[in-house]
């Protein structure tokens, strides 16, 4: 088996996985634990700051080392047990303290597969193609997930997290070893740390950051409280899981058939295709259409996300190339998809415990910020730090 192959089947779990850790984990703590929308808004706020810190110290550390996959085996293993132990947590606060450790963890794997699939996937198995196969496994792992809860209760949906982190922890000794001849191990974790943060003071990432950062997390009601919405309105947790899985199979086409085609356009054009259908898209759903007008509103999802998502990495290996790419990965994913979405989180709990899915005009509000940062980003002459 190759060595993008493997990555793929890695990112291809990973993804599945990710459908329950970050759509489904709500509707468990709500059915399942009883939490409210201001509790279960508070343990995924505490998870995204939680990311602030802890990624650029993990980048640091990663740095430090040469297995390039030393990152991701040490996450695995972090958010296996964390969940594990989210199964017989008895109260709130240790309820809180799991999911930290969980969701940290867990969110953190994704800049080191990123950055290995676009290190290692070439030819006809090209990043938006493995990228896209990732998708597609999110799909299924929504669909699964969303049966599961019909058949099983909310329970299963915990489950689910726990047995695909068991799997991503045993796949990571599968992956083909591969040695970073840039590593540095005998430089201080400090200063492999603050040749991070460097990269974060140049205007055209930091712009990046926040601009990007606004448009994803603009998705933070979507993602917490979306499922719960429409199961609160009567649909089924099948139709949920359906939903979900639309939004995605859009994102997969989006990767898989325009990814080579959108190439022809600067990656901060498709930021801005994203930001506006982001707005477009919270806009009509704080509507709370019926079923029948769900269905088309989720293939937004392929801008919204799609479009920012491979906007944003196109620009950081464009950037930073091969070499520094995963540091700046860690970077984006611990500024702009953290404290940001972590933000919008906080604020959603209570907009859903009083306005139901009118609190989606929240998060057009974040969008519409969104559209005028990344515009603001097209003027700004970009870093010079490529290595490859």
């Amino acid at each position: 088996m190759s060595p993008p192959i493997r990555m793929t089947i890695f990112n291809a779990l990973y993804f599945a996985g990710l459908s329950g850790a970050l759509l489904f984990l709500p509707i468990w703590l709500e059915k399942a634990r009883g939490l409210d929308g201001t509790h279960i808004g508070l343990i995924l706020a505490a998870a995204g700051f939680g990311r602030m810190f802890a990624g650029p110290v993990m980048a640091g550390w990663a740095d430090g080392q040469r297995d390039r996959h030393a990152a991701v085996k040490l996450l695995s293993l972090a958010a296996l047990a964390a969940f594990g132990l989210l199964g017989i947590a008895p109260g709130f606060w240790l309820i809180l303290a799991a999911c930290f450790v969980g969701i940290t963890a867990y969110w953190m794997i994704v800049g080191y597969v990123e950055a290995g699939l676009m290190r290692l996937c070439k030819g006809a198995l090209s990043y938006p193609v493995a990228r896209g196969l990732g998708s597609a496994a999110f799909v299924v792992g929504s669909l699964s997930i969303g049966r599961g809860i019909d058949v099983f209760g909310a329970q299963s949906a915990l489950w689910f997290i726990i047995g695909i982190c068991g799997a991503l922890a045993l796949w990571t000794w599968v992956l083909t070893p591969e040695i970073d001849e840039n590593a540095a191990p005998d430089l201080p974790l400090r200063d492999r740390l603050r040749d991070g943060l460097a990269l974060v003071r140049h205007p055209a990432f930091f712009m990046l950051i926040i601009g990007a950062g606004f448009v994803q997390a603009s998705h933070a009601f979507y993602n917490a409280f979306g499922g719960l919405v429409w199961l609160n309105s009567g649909i089924d947790g099948s139709w949920v899981g359906l939903l979900y899985s639309v939004g995605v199979a859009v994102e997969v086409l989006f990767l898989v058939v325009a990814g080579t085609w959108s190439e022809r356009f600067h990656p901060t054009a498709l930021l801005l295709a994203g930001a506006l259908g982001a707005t477009i898209r919270w806009s009509l759903l704080a509507t709370q259409p019926d079923l029948p007008w769900l269905l088309p509103l989720q293939a937004l999802h392929g801008l919204s996300f799609a479009a920012t998502y491979l906007g944003t990495m196109r620009l950081i290996q464009l950037w930073f190339g091969i070499d520094r790419a995963p540091t700046a990965q860690m970077m984006y994913q611990s500024f702009a998809a953290a404290p940001e979405a972590a933000l919008a989180t906080l604020l959603s709990g209570p907009l859903y415990d009083r306005f139901g899915a009118g609190g989606y005009w929240g998060m057009t509000v974040l969008a519409a910020i969104g559209i005028l940062l990344v515009w603001r980003l097209r003027t700004i002459p970009p870093p010079k730090l490529a290595t490859a």
